[in-house]
């Protein structure tokens, strides 16, 4: 694969081609003749033809990116995007500066109103052997590729060096996170405290109320964007990206969420993909009872793996209840919570970004991220078993810190993309409480210690009463689009905690050019765990060699 190269120069001007308009009519023109032979879409000659024109017309609304040193003065987003503890040092950090694009906010008025894409470029640590850019987006919905770039100029590691070592890594916040333009809510509406398992009509409506409101002040807040941080939005800006980055290809490495929106490129722009690997698989053609039970029966299956870890091989310091009976125990304190919550010392007073007590809902909801990591990610991250374990100790002594819910603390706090975006892709058809409990029912029996505590449930309960339309509904990748993808490289874990290896094998159906590689092991995704997967991936990104299909590897 051929990559265009800028050069040193590029570095020192610290401004990228937009690419030219012909690449951007070439993308145009081929999305939409795809689009036209495309089962999914009915749209009239005369429809089609306008969006041509459209396409067209928006070649002269191309930009550049500009590239500008990581400072708050620079970039304000950066004072909230949780990098406190070391944005005195991005500012001066080698390999390292951060950039913004215009883009239409509504694609299908591309002469209307712009909105910023900001994104941090870790550049390539052997610029003479530079293959390109790649974009890495980190899961979520909602989670800032900027943080992942910023994080590795100080020396907390994000990639592995094949990444690092060869390309630029783009770090790119998707619309409406991070040091994008932002979705904004009100922090006390997201705040307030409803139960997400509702067994009483007056639980049910509240909860719909807070829905309803919350949205209300998103899109008040946000104005016209609240309507556009689909997947298929975010998708299309990658393509602006892409081109004007100057890149004959899009490389990217989509972790969780990242495999939706890397899939959802791939289906619009078949063409134009470059190496892509999906890590942690995402199945964005499910329906909603589907998304429910493989999601909790995933988690209740990790949640088990790491009851046995406890009483097997883990050592006494990284399993204080050792020797216990584990799922009684985790079954009894979820109960005892949501009889009287639990104090969460470390969440006190009136400045805290936590709650100050913990009930069993919480406890059901927080303890899922614990399993990403069966080990401890050195300085990257807290979300591993040992850190479960001993949560769950302190719990039991009367401190429940450690599964208390973060609170928002200002009206661009990262937390809300989350929601907003999962609304606008995720059917959420529940309308009734009865609708619900018949969803808790089945979860309960799939899985009796977690309950239908997910993701996807989450999606399903907190969108009800959401004052925005499902503009991008869950479907099969087109066939035809994705006939005309290169090889992409897929991974999954056996034993993932989030995205089921059901998901893996569902996606993989939808992607005739897909070789899925299988960890047999622990955890969500595999790219950044320094395995053997870790090493499989860096050999398709750098030489393009793909394992053979059905490999399992075990770390």
């Amino acid at each position: 694969m051929t990559q265009s190269d800028f050069g040193a120069g590029a570095y020192g001007d610290r401004h990228c081609s937009a690419g030219g308009p012909d690449l951007l009519l070439l993308s145009s023109l081929r999305t939409l003749l795809l689009a036209h032979r495309s089962a999914s879409y009915h749209r009239s000659k005369t429809t089609m033809l306008s969006l041509l024109l459209l396409s067209i017309a928006s070649i002269s609304t191309a930009s550049s990116i500009t590239w500008k040193n990581c400072t708050v003065a620079n970039f304000p987003g950066l004072a909230n995007l949780g990098v406190d503890s070391y944005i005195d040092q991005i500012g001066n950090a080698s390999h390292l500066d951060c950039g913004e694009l215009q883009v239409p906010l509504d694609w299908s008025r591309p002469h209307g109103e712009n909105i910023t894409l900001g994104m941090a470029r870790y550049r390539a640590t052997l610029p003479g052997k530079r293959l390109g850019s790649i974009i890495y987006n980190p899961g979520g919905p909602g989670g800032p590729g900027s943080i992942s770039a910023l994080a590795q100029a100080v020396g907390i590691p994000y990639y592995t060096n094949g990444t690092k070592d060869y390309y630029d890594v783009i770090g790119l916040d998707p619309r409406g996170i991070g040091l994008s333009t932002r979705v904004k809510c009100d922090p006390d509406l997201y705040n307030k405290r409803v139960s997400l398992f509702p067994t009483t009509e007056e639980e049910f409506h509240a909860l719909v109320e807070k829905n309803r409101a919350l949205g209300e002040s998103c899109r008040n807040l946000t104005g016209e964007l609240f309507y556009h941080v689909d997947t298929t939005s975010a998708a299309r800006d990658l393509e602006a990206v892409r081109i004007a980055l100057g890149d004959e290809k899009l490389n990217w490495i989509g972790l969780s969420y990242g495999t939706q929106l890397g899939g959802a490129y791939a289906e619009l722009y078949p063409e134009s993909v470059g190496r892509m690997v999906l890590d942690g698989n995402l199945d964005h053609s499910q329906s909603e009872t589907g998304a429910l039970q493989t999601e909790v029966s995933t988690y209740e299956d990790v949640l088990n793996q790491f009851f046995k870890w406890c009483n097997t091989t883990a050592t006494d310091d990284e399993c204080p209840l050792k020797g216990q009976d584990l799922p009684q125990i985790f079954d009894d304190l979820v109960a005892a919570a949501n009889e009287s919550p639990i104090e969460a010392p470390g969440c006190a007073g009136d400045q805290s970004a936590c709650r100050s007590t913990v009930t069993g809902q919480d406890i059901l909801i927080n303890a899922q991220p614990y399993l990403v990591y069966e080990r401890a990610q050195s300085k990257r991250s807290s979300a591993n078993w040992p850190t479960l374990a001993q949560y769950l100790n302190n719990t039991i002594a009367g401190d429940a810190t450690g599964f208390s819910s973060s609170l928002a603390t200002s009206e661009r706090d990262l937390s809300y993309p989350d929601i907003a975006i999962g609304c606008l892709d995720w059917r959420h058809d529940s309308t009734s409480l009865s609708d619900i409990l018949y969803k808790l029912q089945l979860s309960s029996y799939l899985a009796p210690h977690t309950k239908g505590a997910s993701q996807s449930y989450r999606y399903q309960v907190s969108c009800i009463g959401w004052p925005a339309p499902l503009v991008n509904p869950p479907h099969k990748l087109n066939q035809t689009s994705m006939a005309k993808a290169p090889p992409i490289l897929m991974v999954n874990a056996f034993h993932d905690p989030e995205t089921s290896y059901v998901w893996a094998n569902n996606l993989l159906e939808q992607i005739p050019s897909g070789v899925l590689l299988t960890r047999d092991g622990n955890g969500h995704t595999s790219y950044s765990l320094g395995g053997e997967a870790s090493v499989l991936i860096d050999a398709f990104l750098v030489n393009g060699t793909l394992p053979r299909r059905n490999t399992v590897v075990g770390s």
